[in-house]
């Protein structure tokens, strides 16, 4: 992985200017108020807060961690009563750790005068502010700073890329080919695993040279991936029926499919059945070949027969 850069703010700032039309300098309002609460004292809304997700905190946590956990956003309304506006997770676990300690927290302050329903309505837009606008990281943001503290997730996703030395955002191989469309990618590696996909990986860095896009699709490999598991996994009695054609069909992807534009193999095609379209659109290219003797060709009866069932039927 490549040495991190340090960029000043203001030179992000500088380099932003001319991308936001619709950004005004001023600001709005006041900043929150910085308090320290004891989790006892809060109360839940159940007129705008979402429901609790137990299965994201049994995915995802295992204790409290203080480190981790980020003021919490809390209104406090007239009558002193402490409500929780964003963290109610956080807050549930530090009261769940059961020890006794005070969470940070940014408070709004209402005023004295306000009713319950003008309360609801500021913490509501609060909560909208924080939630809905919120740009959630990807996979690849997820990844990226995983490796920094070596999840064991985020190595393994960062050697898999380098093995089919390819590279994401500064992940796997730095001087390898750029991967568009890790999605389909990383669901190769899950369904086929790394021998096969690297193999896949290798015809598609292969056909990038002679399409000179300087990246590899994701779903190219994805259907490369399925095609060779495919002809390479199948039991023997399938084998012996494939006969010369799994011969044919491999010199076939090596010289005839950079004779076609990159798009003709994907365009089209979309969904959770990438892989298995992919490689059908390719056998059919394959049986459909001047190159491609009729005693070679592979018949869509032939290849349902063998995991390749078309999808959309």
């Amino acid at each position: 992985m490549k040495t991190t850069k340090l960029i000043p703010l203001v030179q992000i700032a500088q380099n932003s200017a001319s991308k936001l039309k619709k950004f005004h300098s001023g600001s709005l309002n006041e900043f929150l108020e910085y308090q320290e609460v004891n989790p006892v004292e809060l109360i839940v809304p159940e007129a705008y807060q979402r429901d609790i997700s137990y299965s994201d905190i049994n995915k995802n946590y295992k204790q409290f961690n203080k480190r981790h956990c980020v003021p919490l956003v809390i209104a406090i309304r007239p009558n002193k009563t402490k409500v929780i506006v964003d963290g109610q997770h956080k807050a549930l676990m530090a009261l769940l750790s059961k020890e006794n300690f005070k969470v940070p927290a940014m408070a709004y302050i209402h005023n004295e005068n306000s009713t319950e329903n003008e309360c609801e309505r500021i913490e509501s837009e609060i909560f909208f502010a924080l939630n809905a606008k919120r740009k959630n990281p990807s996979y690849v943001d997820k990844m990226r700073a995983g490796y920094l503290f070596e999840m064991p997730e985020a190595r393994e996703y960062h050697n898999n890329l380098g093995a089919c030395g390819l590279c994401v955002d500064s992940l796997g191989d730095t001087q390898g080919v750029e991967l568009n469309g890790e999605y389909q990618w990383r669901q190769a590696v899950k369904k086929y695993e790394i021998p096969i996909v690297k193999k896949a990986t290798q015809y598609a860095i292969h056909f990038d040279k002679v399409w000179n896009k300087d990246e590899v699709r994701g779903d190219i490999i994805y259907g490369l991936s399925c095609l060779i598991n495919f002809l390479e996994n199948a039991d023997i009695d399938f084998q012996k029926t494939l006969n010369g054609r799994k011969k044919s069909l491999y010199r076939f992807i090596e010289t005839q499919i950079t004779q076609q534009k990159v798009k003709v193999w994907y365009e089209g095609i979309s969904g959770s059945a990438v892989d298995v379209l992919i490689a059908r659109r390719i056998i059919q290219r394959y049986n459909e070949s001047t190159t491609t003797p009729k005693s070679q060709s592979l018949p869509d009866g032939f290849i349902s027969n063998y995991g390749l069932k078309d999808p959309t039927r």
